[in-house]
């Protein structure tokens, strides 16, 4: 409809004797007023009062992203066996179990030899519970500790004699790396500490020659 549009057309006759071609003229006047209604059409517009008001289009609402790094986020692993003093808080593994994990992971391993009735022995336990470097490093390794009077395969573990306590580090294939000793004991019990000789050092050495690339 074109009811908003104003368009005012007079038809007017011709100057003339009145009724002189009348009907013709109407004819002639409305083709004309037909013509200009339909060469007005698409210019008509409607008033601004009477414009419809179009909704926005709607924004499609943003994808929920998972928290960053929520894939890759481990739980921190727990021992399977007891500490027996030896942190409760790191992950340690029986022998079978620590070289079965270390292939698997690739992980480099930690071994700690010891006895129950090793005044030594008790003395270092205390360097793995007080060290909150040793305790952190920890993690990057697969750690195993053997009681050297009920396994006697711990005696497969020592390099320079079955001294106590002995630690050693081990590729993932379960190699012992003789370079990765105590540096103030170059000629025997080369794998010996004490609470006063740097232990987290050599854990590090260990993760540069063997921690995990990938």
């Amino acid at each position: 409809m074109l009811s908003s549009c104003t368009l005012r057309i007079r038809a007017q006759r011709p100057p003339g004797r009145p009724g002189h071609g009348g009907p013709r003229l109407r004819v002639a006047g409305t083709a004309l007023l037909t013509a200009l209604l339909l060469g007005l059409a698409p210019a008509c517009v409607q008033p601004a009062g009477e414009q419809s008001k179009s909704k926005p289009e709607s924004k499609p609402e943003p994808e929920s992203k998972p928290n960053a790094g929520s894939d890759s986020d481990q739980p921190k692993r727990q021992a399977t066996i007891p500490a027996e003093g030896w942190n409760d808080d790191i992950a340690w593994r029986g022998l079978d179990e620590g070289l079965l994990e270390a292939q698997r992971s690739d992980m480099p391993i930690m071994m700690v030899v010891h006895t129950t009735w090793c005044g030594n022995c008790q003395k270092l336990k205390q360097t793995f519970n007080d060290d909150e470097q040793l305790a952190a490093l920890s993690e990057q390794f697969v750690m195993v500790h053997i009681d050297q009077d009920d396994h006697p395969e711990a005696a497969l573990y020592s390099p320079d004699g079955q001294y106590i306590p002995r630690v050693m580090f081990l590729d993932p294939d379960g190699n012992i790396d003789q370079r990765l000793q105590n540096p103030n004991r170059a000629n025997k019990f080369r794998y010996f500490y004490t609470p006063k000789e740097d232990l987290v050092a050599t854990m590090r050495r260990a993760l540069d020659r063997h921690g995990n690339k990938s």
